[in-house]
C-alpha cells in the first residue's frame, strides 16, 4: 500500500515520536518512576517545539499536520492533568478540548479568526504569543501540569530551586492558565453563538 507523503513529512514524523514519548511516559507514570516521566514528557514538549520550525523550514505544512500538532499537544496534557490532579484535570481537559472541536473546524486558518476578538484575547494571540501575556499564558497551557507534577514529587528541589521560587513559578502558571481558561471560554461562547445564528438548510 502507497504511503501518502504528507504522512512522510519531517514534522509529521517528528509528531510520531511525540506520540511514543507520549506512550512511554504513560508507563512510566504506571511504574512510579516520576523522574523518567518528567523526563520523557519534557522530551515531547521540546520536540513540540521542533516539529513546526521543521515544517516551515522544508515548506511542508499541511493540514493534516496542523491537526496532529494540537491532538498531540492535547492527548499529552489531557493525560497529564488527569494523573497529577485527577478532578479538576478531567475538566481542564474537557474544555481544551471543547476549544479545539470550535477552532479547528475551520482548518488552520482558525487563529485568523481572532481579529474580531475581546481585547484580552487579541493579546494573547498578537505576534505569534510573543508578549509577556502570551508567554504566560502559553506557559501555563503547557508547563503547569509537568511542573506542579515535579513540585509534588520534589523533583523541583533537584533543580535547587527555592521553596520561594518554585512558588511563584507556580502562582505564575496557575494565573496564566486561567487567563488562558477565559480566551477558551470566549471561543466556546463565539462558536455556540455562530451555530445558533447560522441558518440551517430545509429538510425535505
Amino acid at each position: 500500500m502507497r504511503v501518502h507523503p504528507v504522512l512522510l513529512y519531517y514534522a509529521n514524523i517528528v509528531g510520531y515520536i511525540r506520540l511514543a514519548l507520549i506512550g512511554i511516559s504513560v508507563v512510566c507514570f504506571i511504574d512510579s518512576s516520576p523522574r523518567l516521566f518528567v523526563l520523557t514528557y519534557a522530551l515531547n514538549a521540546i520536540l513540540d517545539a521542533v516539529d513546526g520550525k521543521l515544517a516551515r523550514k522544508y515548506n511542508q505544512i499541511s493540514y493534516f499536520g496542523s491537526w496532529f500538532d494540537v491532538v498531540l499537544d492535547n492527548v499529552g496534557r489531557s493525560l497529564l492533568w488527569c494523573f497529577v490532579a485527577p478532578r479538576i484535570g478531567t475538566f481542564v481537559s474537557c474544555i481544551e478540548w471543547l476549544t479545539f472541536v470550535c477552532t479547528h473546524q475551520n482548518g488552520a486558518r482558525w487563529k485568523e479568526e481572532f481579529g474580531t476578538a475581546p481585547n484580552f484575547a487579541k493579546q494573547v494571540m498578537a505576534n505569534g504569543y510573543k508578549t509577556p501575556i502570551g508567554v504566560v499564558v502559553i506557559a501555563g497551557i503547557h508547563v503547569l501540569p509537568i511542573f506542579y507534577y515535579g513540585h509534588l514529587h520534589g523533583i523541583d528541589k533537584l533543580l535547587f530551586l527555592p521553596s520561594i521560587v518554585s512558588t511563584a513559578v507556580l502562582a505564575t502558571l496557575t494565573a496564566g492558565r486561567v487567563y488562558g481558561m477565559c480566551v477558551e471560554f470566549w471561543v466556546i461562547k463565539r462558536h455556540i453563538t455562530q451555530l445558533i445564528n447560522t441558518s440551517t438548510p430545509d429538510i425535505q
